[in-house]
């Protein structure tokens, strides 16, 4: 999604993963750590339960940058 408010364009999109392997909640904090250092993630959150992790994205990332993250 990319947003425009005036003459600026705002990104913003969403991203859900399925994470494989979380078993606990310090794996979730791995997990969520990971995603932060990658280039234009702004606020992964995992949820232990679904093992899925939404990922805020100001600006395009690549399946194979996030897949190497996590890792």
């Amino acid at each position: 999604m990319i947003l425009y408010i005036g003459n600026n364009v705002i990104y913003h999109a969403e991203n859900e993963i399925k994470v494989v392997g979380m078993h606990c909640l310090s794996c979730v904090k791995a997990v969520e750590l990971c995603l932060e250092d990658v280039d234009r993630i702004d606020s992964p959150k995992s949820d232990l339960d679904s093992g899925i992790t939404t990922i805020t994205m100001s600006g395009d990332v690549s399946d194979a940058d996030i897949n190497d993250a996590v890792e």
